[in-house]
């Protein structure tokens, strides 16, 4: 009985292992909470932009490549440089949560080159606890293609029950994108 007993025991935890591994995020991402919303990309590790999470995981097979561009630059040094060939499955990253105070006004923009592909930026802003989008706007969607750096800006204003913007990033369609200078900044009156 007690062998019987250890056996379906250590199937348990094997199954349990099995199911903790195939939960697992297919992103990847390099936090620094020193580095801020890191909009200019100027902060890396292992060749990564930190605050920025990718996915599905660029390392994880060949659907697109993540590099960090010091030919191409907005603003600084580099930008980041996202190259898909795919045409059947959207790759995309996005920032980390950018906290937000309710009742004030917010500028978010950013710069961006398109050489192919379609992209659209999705803003979200959530509550407290980051877990609740309150409210989720595309904010740009364009397949134009750019030779030269074309800025986007919106403005929201933050009501009482959001605290936190994160941006979205999705990319669809074969070709290159160059995006820098992400900024959310409050506007004084």
């Amino acid at each position: 009985m007690k062998k019987r007993t250890m056996i379906v025991f250590v199937a348990v935890l094997i199954l349990a292992g099995l199911l903790l591994a195939s939960c697992q995020s297919n992103e990847l991402s390099k936090p620094d909470s020193a580095a801020g919303l890191n909009g200019s990309f100027e902060t890396t590790d292992s060749g990564y932009p930190v605050n920025w999470a990718f996915f599905p995981n660029p390392e994880s097979g060949d659907l697109f490549q993540v590099t960090v561009d010091t030919s191409e630059a907005y603003e600084g040094n580099q930008s980041l440089k996202l190259a898909t060939n795919q045409s059947e499955t959207t790759t995309g990253f996005r920032s980390r949560r950018v906290p937000v105070d309710a009742g004030k006004k917010y500028k978010i923009s950013f710069s961006m080159q398109n050489a192919g592909g379609n992209l659209k930026v999705r803003r979200i802003v959530q509550d407290a606890s980051g877990k609740t989008n309150k409210r989720s706007d595309i904010i740009v969607d364009t397949s134009t293609p750019t030779s030269a750096w074309q800025t986007f800006e919106e403005t929201v204003v933050v009501s009482d029950d959001e605290a936190n913007v994160v941006l979205v990033f999705l990319v669809d369609g074969p070709g290159s994108l160059w995006l820098d200078d992400v900024k959310v900044e409050e506007i004084s009156e």
